[in-house]
């Protein structure tokens, strides 16, 4: 396994070679999870996505160098994502299940939780094996092509540092707004899962900028954080709340999902509720004039 990446860009260094040294570290470092066949094949898979947002966050933020690179690798990496999302899902699904009954362990057995967690927990058991082992590598494949055409194509040289990761930084945060507004008009779960995503994006690009950006950004970076573990639960309701629904999640007949349901229904409520009202005080506290700032930070570290 590599070491630790630093996911943050050195003022001191150029943005090009900063982007590269961060994509083959975080991006070694995502590989080495999907081919790992020794360790917690969950926590592997889970680090490997974490990893893999991390770079398309990165990708994102440096958009404007090359547009139809920057996307089209940028959904090769997401295409890899997916291909282990079967498996992050089955375990996902039985940490719900853990966080409930540790959170209203009164409802326990009212809810059929300990059953309802057994049948998942032999349904995570059943979906690892060869498949899995081949999905992982066809990701690790995936990751690796991405890896590469972004090593041979040089796309930084010749644009303004400040110009490319200012328009990456308020990308970001546009896709927050537009999708902050959809989940506060409509509030189904896709809208709730993009706004998770900008918000996972923001969080990575405040990392990634650091030491360019002005004011308390560590504890900003801590609040976005929190916010988006708290938009990680509302998934996971939302998911667990169609599996419920349609059967997908393969439970006994015998067992009566219906208290779990409505406990589901109560608790995402009042998670959206809050999480709603913290996103639109985080968005409406964003960094003002990003571009002046890290122009700024650049020309004098230079």
């Amino acid at each position: 396994m590599t070491a630790q990446p630093v996911f943050r860009i050195a003022p001191s260094r150029s943005l090009d070679a900063e982007v590269m040294r961060i994509l083959d570290e975080t991006g070694g470092r995502v590989i080495g999870h999907l081919e790992d066949r020794e360790g917690d094949h969950g926590k592997a898979l889970h680090e490997a996505r974490k990893g893999i947002k991390k770079l398309r966050a990165l990708l994102l933020l440096v958009r404007a160098a090359d547009k139809p690179l920057m996307k089209g690798e940028g959904r090769r990496l997401r295409d890899a994502a997916r291909l282990i999302a079967g498996p992050r899902e089955a375990t996902a699904a039985v940490e719900t299940v853990d966080r409930f009954i540790a959170a209203f362990p009164e409802k326990v057995e009212a809810c059929h939780l300990a059953e309802i967690r057994d049948a998942l927990d032999a349904r995570h058991a059943r979906i690892t094996g060869q498949a899995l082992d081949e999905a992982r590598d066809e990701a690790a494949a995936m990751c690796r092509a991405a890896l590469e055409r972004l090593r041979r194509s040089q796309p930084l040289a010749d644009v303004s540092d400040g110009a490319v990761l200012a328009k990456g930084f308020a990308k970001a945060l546009k896709h927050w707004g537009k999708a902050l507004e959809k989940a506060r008009a409509r509030g189904e779960p896709e809208e709730f899962h993009e706004l998770r995503k900008a918000v996972k994006a923001h969080w990575a690009q405040l990392g990634l900028l650091r030491d360019f950006m002005g004011g308390n950004i560590r504890k900003r970076r801590a609040e976005v954080e929190e916010l988006g573990e708290r938009l990680g639960e509302i998934n996971d309701i939302h998911v667990m709340r169609d599996g419920l629904a349609s059967g997908a999640l393969g439970l006994p007949e015998a067992i009566d999902t219906k208290p779990f349901d409505r406990l589901l229904r109560k608790n995402v409520g009042a998670l959206s509720k809050q999480a709603l009202s913290e996103a639109r005080r985080l968005l409406a506290d964003a960094p003002e004039k990003p571009k002046k700032r890290l122009r700024r930070s650049i020309a004098k570290a230079a």
